[in-house]
């Protein structure tokens, strides 16, 4: 009888044992008061494609862990408490914020909350001949008629205001087949957007075969300066243009006068330039290396080429056109 006595204690102790700690579990639990409540500010909620919003984290009872989700922004994540997001296309997006703390988490879901417009649209009356603005196809917007040939397969990025780019890989050049420009001593305007960090001599617009002034080359050198090059002459002109950023470069001449353009700062001109442009043989015109090498790898936008010269207000439009 000792023995089942023995055993009734010690199941009594065990049951009083499991009752205390279950109550001590739900004691354990964690406190909804002391749960993080989430909320944050915007620098702004309504801003042109291309432009940066800053959200600021509002939330309470110390959060020390954030998660947050942008949709159509860039990031699309992040973990800080204040992050700067840049959104490049237009339209209505949602943002959420998850925060944490030793009590556990709380989250924020703001629909529709960013609106992002279209930037205005600008542009000049002088019609180009050639006008690539790689909106994920290789159509020409200009007069000329042409058809224009990748090496390899055409690829396709965003640039800032939310338009379409061309992305060159380093083996994906563009011929313009059927077009050679214009020759011998006539008036031109080439103008483009760039976007590279690459440091090799690089052709960007070109044609004509090398010969004495028969070449019309528009590259970049290896140290990232722009230079305009006619065969027999040139001129290398600063600052480099290859620190990753967008840059819009063009150059102009009338048939004496060579004028280049760096962000619609003039940076250099020369007159008493007679060129003979296509004089050893005319070529296609090339986008992205010169007559097959010095190929250029980067972003390039909005090419453009008149049969015109444009004056510097007419560069300081198409520079700011996003």
């Amino acid at each position: 009888m000792k023995y089942l006595k023995y055993n009734k204690i010690y199941l009594f102790v065990l049951t009083l044992a499991i009752i205390v700690s279950c109550e001590k579990s739900i004691d354990d639990g964690p406190d909804p008061a002391l749960l993080p409540m989430a909320a944050f500010n915007a620098s702004a909620t309504t801003v042109e494609a291309g432009d940066s919003i800053t959200f600021s984290d509002a939330s309470t009872n110390a959060p020390s862990l954030y998660t947050w989700n942008f949709e159509g922004g860039n990031p699309t994540y992040s973990n800080q408490a204040n992050p700067t997001v840049t959104y490049e296309g237009a339209g209505t997006y949602d943002v959420m914020l998850t925060v944490r703390n030793d009590e556990g988490a709380g989250e924020i879901l703001m629909e529709d909350h960013i609106v992002i417009t279209a930037p205005p649209v600008i542009d000049i009356e002088t019609q180009p001949q050639v006008r690539l603005d790689f909106e994920d196809n290789l159509d020409n917007a200009g007069l000329t008629s042409f058809t224009a040939t990748p090496a390899a397969p055409a690829s396709y990025g965003i640039r800032p205001g939310g338009g379409g780019a061309y992305v060159f890989n380093g083996n994906n050049q563009i011929d313009l087949t059927g077009y050679t420009g214009i020759n011998g001593a006539g008036a031109r305007s080439v103008a483009l957007w760039i976007k590279t960090n690459h440091a090799a001599t690089s052709g960007l617009v070109h044609w004509g075969q090398t010969g004495s002034f028969s070449r019309s080359s528009f590259k970049m050198q290896n140290t990232g300066e722009i230079r305009y090059e006619y065969q027999g002459g040139g001129h290398t002109i600063g600052p480099a243009v290859n620190d990753d950023e967008w840059h819009h470069i063009a150059y102009t001449y009338d048939g004496d006068k060579i004028i280049i353009y760096i962000d619609a700062v003039e940076v250099f001109s020369i007159a008493g330039k007679t060129l003979d442009t296509g004089s050893a043989g005319e070529t296609d015109v090339n986008i992205g290396s010169q007559l097959g090498g010095s190929i250029f790898q980067g972003m390039m936008d909005d090419v453009r080429i008149f049969d015109v010269v444009l004056t510097q207000e007419e560069v300081k439009i198409l520079s700011e056109i996003k």
